[in-house]
């Protein structure tokens, strides 16, 4: 694999370098300084435009993250609020019974409204179970 140096190779390059004077060898020598020096300060720079251009890369899958979070979330807060209506409605709804029927009790005596017993043949309501409550991904377990 290792192949000797040919001479005719060998001679261009002497022959190349037989034509450079020494002006145009310390010419390119500061050049090539020069270039080396302009790189090692703009280096920092030219990192934080390395990062740009591959943040800007990332951007569209970022946004489509994004969007997806914030279609969840959405979706989230209006299973809650509608939740949050219902068991308020309920609330808000025997409560205004319970005083009502404290008021219909004031006017009307203590017993009013009320069967002079307990109905064997009815059983007493039972109370509807209460939605769980669901965690928040931001709540802490």
């Amino acid at each position: 694999m290792t192949d000797s140096i040919s001479p005719d190779w060998f001679a261009a390059v002497a022959g190349w370098l037989a034509s450079i004077d020494l002006l145009q060898l310390t010419l390119v020598v500061a050049a090539s300084v020069l270039v080396l020096r302009l790189l090692v300060r703009l280096w920092p720079w030219l990192r934080r435009v390395v990062a740009l251009v591959e943040a800007l890369g990332t951007l569209p899958s970022f946004m489509e993250r994004t969007d997806a979070s914030v279609r969840r979330l959405r979706h989230q807060v209006e299973d809650d609020h509608e939740r949050l209506h219902d068991e308020l409605h309920e609330e808000l709804h025997d409560e205004l019974h319970d005083e009502l029927r404290g008021e219909l009790r004031g006017e009307l005596g203590p017993d009013a409204g009320r069967a002079p017993g307990p109905d064997p043949e009815r059983p007493a309501p039972t109370p509807r179970p209460r939605h769980p409550r669901r965690r928040t991904p931001w709540s802490r377990p």
